[in-house]
C-alpha cells in the first residue's frame, strides 16, 4: 500500500460557520441567493421558552387550558422547537430566521405559543455575528405579529433598523441582482421579509417577494407531496422556503403528553427525510423549467451534530457553473420584473 497520504476533499459543511465565504467564487459571483440551497430554523426563537414562559396570543386555547390546569411542562416540551440559541444557531450555518413577535406590556417579545424572550437580546447576537463575519448574509421572515397596532408596527421596524442600520439589502430592483459578491461589495449582510403589508417599510421585502408554504400536517407522506407540489410552483423571480415540519395540533399531543416535538416528530422526520434532501438541486431556473429549491427550515436544527444544516449547505456544490445560458436568462428575467401582487401569495403559517 502506497504510504502517500491521500487528499481529503473538504466540503462546505466542514465550517459551518463560514460556508457563504468559502462557496466556489463563481457561485458567489454569479449565483442569486434566492438559487442557493440555504438552511433555517422554524420558530427560531423557541430555544427561549422556560419554565416561566407564559402562554402567549398565538397559543391554541387549548393548550391554554393545559398549561394552566394541568402540565405547563407538556406545553413548554411542545412549544420548543429549537435548543440552541441565536448565536449556536448562525455558528452551525443557520442563514434564515423564522420570527414570530408579540407587544407584552410595553416590550416585545419573540412568541411560540409561550413567550420566550424580548427580542433585543437575539438581535443583538446576529449583529455581532455579522460583524465577526463580513462574508455571511442572513435572512429575517418576520412571520407573525401579535396584540400590534400600526404604532407597534413602526416602533418594531425601527428596532430592526437601528439594530442593522446600513446593513439592510433594501428593497430596490429584484431578488435576482442579489449575490453574496453583490452584497458584499455593497457592505450588505441582512434581508428583512415583514409579512405585515399594511404598515411595511420601504426597506423590507414583502410576504410575496419570499413565499413559506406551510404543510400543516402531521404525516410524513403528506408532507412529502406537499413539499413537491408546492416546489413546482415556484417562481424565478422570487425566494421560496420549504418547511420540512410537521405540525400537531392539541388532539396529537395530547395523548403523547409524555413525548416532546423533538423525541415524536423532530428527530424521526431528519431520518426519513434525509434522502428527498440530498436528493434537491439548487441553482438557477427560468420559467418552464423545473424549478430548483432555496430555504429549508427545519425544527431542532442541532440534532445528530447539526446533520440538517451539513446536508443543504452541501447542495451548493451540486450547482451548475457551465450552464452559463441558464444563468444568463435569469438575469434577462429583471428586465420586465414586476413585483408579485399580494393576492398571489402562497399560505404561511
Amino acid at each position: 500500500m502506497s504510504s502517500e497520504k491521500l487528499k481529503v476533499t473538504q466540503r462546505l459543511s466542514d465550517d459551518l460557520e463560514n460556508w457563504m465565504q468559502n462557496l466556489n467564487a463563481e457561485v458567489k459571483r454569479c449565483i442569486p441567493l434566492i438559487n442557493l440551497a440555504i438552511p433555517g430554523s422554524h420558530d427560531s426563537m423557541s430555544y427561549g421558552i422556560n419554565r416561566k414562559s407564559k402562554p402567549a396570543p398565538d397559543a391554541e386555547k387549548s393548550m391554554v387550558y393545559v398549561y394552566k390546569f394541568f402540565l405547563p411542562c407538556v406545553v413548554r416540551r411542545w412549544a420548543r422547537t429549537q435548543k440552541l440559541c441565536t448565536t449556536e444557531q448562525l455558528k452551525s450555518g443557520i442563514r434564515f430566521l423564522d420570527l414570530r413577535v408579540s407587544k407584552k406590556g410595553s416590550e416585545y417579545y419573540f412568541v411560540h405559543g409561550l413567550y420566550c424572550e424580548e427580542v433585543e437580546t437575539p438581535l443583538e447576537e446576529m449583529r455581532n455575528f455579522l460583524d465577526d463575519h463580513p462574508d455571511e448574509f442572513i435572512i429575517l421572515d418576520c412571520q407573525h405579529f401579535y396584540d400590534f397596532t400600526p404604532e407597534d408596527h413602526l416602533r418594531f421596524m425601527q428596532i430592526l433598523e437601528k439594530t442593522f442600520g446600513t446593513r439592510i439589502y433594501e428593497r430596490k430592483g429584484t431578488l435576482l441582482e442579489l449575490t453574496l459578491d453583490h452584497a458584499v461589495t455593497q457592505r450588505k449582510q441582512v434581508l428583512i421579509v415583514y409579512r405585515e403589508m399594511r404598515h411595511v417599510s420601504g426597506k423590507f421585502w414583502y410576504s410575496a417577494d419570499w413565499p413559506t408554504p406551510w404543510p400543516n400536517t402531521v404525516n410524513f407522506e403528506k408532507l412529502v407531496n406537499f413539499l413537491d407540489d408546492t416546489l413546482e410552483q415556484r417562481a424565478p423571480t422570487t425566494g421560496f422556503t420549504s418547511q420540512i415540519v410537521l405540525t400537531p395540533d392539541a388532539k396529537y399531543i395530547v395523548p403523547r403528553f409524555l413525548f416532546s416535538l423533538k423525541s415524536r416528530l423532530a428527530k424521526p422526520l431528519l431520518k426519513k427525510i434525509k434522502h428527498w434532501l440530498q436528493e434537491q438541486q439548487p441553482g438557477p431556473f427560468i420559467e418552464g423549467e423545473k424549478p430548483t429549491c432555496n430555504v429549508f427550515l427545519a425544527d431542532f436544527v442541532d440534532i445528530k451534530n447539526s446533520d440538517f444544516c451539513k446536508i443543504v449547505v452541501d447542495l451548493n456544490e451540486k450547482i451548475d457553473l457551465n450552464s452559463e445560458i441558464d444563468i444568463i436568462d435569469c438575469w434577462q428575467i429583471t428586465d420586465h420584473f414586476e413585483a408579485p401582487p399580494p393576492e398571489m401569495d402562497m399560505t404561511f403559517e
